[in-house]
């Protein structure tokens, strides 16, 4: 029989499906772009001057994020997740256009901060998929869910590239902050988890001691709970290296007269790729022990970086780039379904919450090293790193999972269907 907090997660699913999508089509619209604003608007053409204030500006959301979403995903717990969702989107719609009029750099950097600190809505959207979720369909829900992400940022990125090569980058910011609001619409008619959900089975004596959320400055988590949010920060950091200075590559090869087009283009393919991802791995995860998807995925993704760093071409950039997110784009969500399967359905906004900390302060961590990578080696030395990164990242990888697999609330409530 359908427990009762999970009689409207297919309402859910789709509707945050729809709300992910349009939010990462306003924010990637915009976002990737950032580079190419502080050359045009500010005249900042030497490479490791614009890489070093590209790495603040993406370091200031990430430090936001890090700060508060423990907080909101704390807040869900108690007042829900919905009015988190709400609050969020129609708080975070009124600033994004504010960054079409700004004068000076610091400007963009601070409202960058002010809107990663009022938004964090993946996150709680994520929160309330967990708890509303099956937990036979989590893996299912959750790269469903990857695929709104990854096909936001595609549209995205393809429709910012000709409205900001077409109209500028004002238009592009009002774009985003009209999507934020009418994601917030949609977010009305979502069903909320309950706040006081019943506990799960029991579980043996020394199990539930090992499990027990102890007071204090940090919270309690199992040493496995711990271990997975470390290990979710180092991917965070090893996935994020690269990213912001993907149009500055592009830049390289191209110009800079259409680099805002073709940056648009690539980012295009770079989402279809991890649109199959969360379609491929989604369904994989359900199914399959974890170990089975991430070494593979890991090892060709840092091959494919290599090719990044060393290409010349726009067509082997395309097509690496839309390998490379295939392979990893979507791994997220396994390591997200782990972490929830060691985890009571009551205490998963509190833990998602402190994960999300943990993976903004990877990518904060990301910006800043990248910067300095930057500074030193220029673009391309950037995606040589994150190749390196992302081979050390398998090892750690397969710590972590195989620590919280071994937990004994992980083997009583989710390993059982392994």
């Amino acid at each position: 029989m359908t427990q009762d907090h999970t009689r409207y997660w297919k309402r859910n699913l789709i509707l945050m499906w729809i709300v992910q999508l349009s939010v990462m089509i306003g924010f990637d619209s915009s976002m990737p772009f950032v580079p190419q604003l502080l050359r045009e608007n500010f005249h900042m053409a030497d490479q490791a001057q614009r890489g070093v204030c590209v790495s603040i500006f993406a370091a200031a959301g990430f430090l936001a994020y890090a700060i508060f979403c423990p907080i909101w995903g704390t807040l869900s717990d108690r007042f829900g997740v919905k009015i988190m969702l709400l609050r969020g989107f129609f708080v975070t719609c009124f600033f994004y256009p504010l960054m079409g009029y700004i004068s000076e750099p610091w400007m963009l950097i601070a409202l960058r901060f002010i809107t990663a600190a009022c938004g964090g809505t993946t996150a709680a959207s994520n929160i309330l998929l967990v708890k509303t979720v099956p937990e036979n369909r989590i893996g299912f829900a959750l790269g469903f869910f990857g695929t709104a992400t990854w096909g936001g940022s595609m549209l995205g990125q393809f429709l910012g590239g000709i409205v900001v090569d077409q109209y500028g980058y004002k238009t592009a910011f009002w774009g985003c902050g009209i999507l934020y609001f009418l994601a917030g619409i949609c977010t009305l008619f979502t069903k909320d988890a309950p706040r006081n959900p019943a506990p799960a089975a029991p579980l043996s004596t020394n199990a539930a001691k090992i499990h027990r959320y102890r007071k204090g400055v940090l919270p309690g988590f199992t040493y496995g709970v711990w271990a997975m949010m470390l290990v979710m920060m180092f991917y965070t950091f090893v996935r994020r290296f690269e990213i912001p200075y993907v149009s500055m590559l592009i830049e390289l090869i191209t110009g800079p007269e259409k680099a805002v087009f073709w940056t648009g283009m690539i980012g295009a393919f770079t989402g279809i790729g991890a649109v199959l991802s969360g379609i491929v791995i989604g369904y994989l995860s359900d199914r399959c022990k974890p170990q089975v998807i991430i070494a593979p995925s890991l090892a060709a993704a840092a091959i494919l970086l290599f090719v990044n760093a060393y290409t010349n071409d726009l067509v082997v950039l395309a097509l690496s780039r839309m390998l490379l997110f295939f392979c990893a784009g979507s791994l997220y969500p396994v390591l997200q379904k782990l972490l929830s399967g060691a985890t009571p359905q009551r205490k998963r906004g509190k833990v998602f919450g402190w994960s999300t900390t943990f993976n903004n302060v990877g990518g904060m961590l990301a910006t800043t090293f990248s910067g300095w990578v930057i500074f030193l080696f220029e673009t391309r030395g950037v995606f040589v790193a994150a190749a390196i990164l992302t081979a050390i990242l398998i090892p750690v990888t397969l710590w972590g999972t195989k620590v919280i697999t071994n937990q004994p609330f992980y083997i009583a409530h989710a390993g059982k269907d392994k």
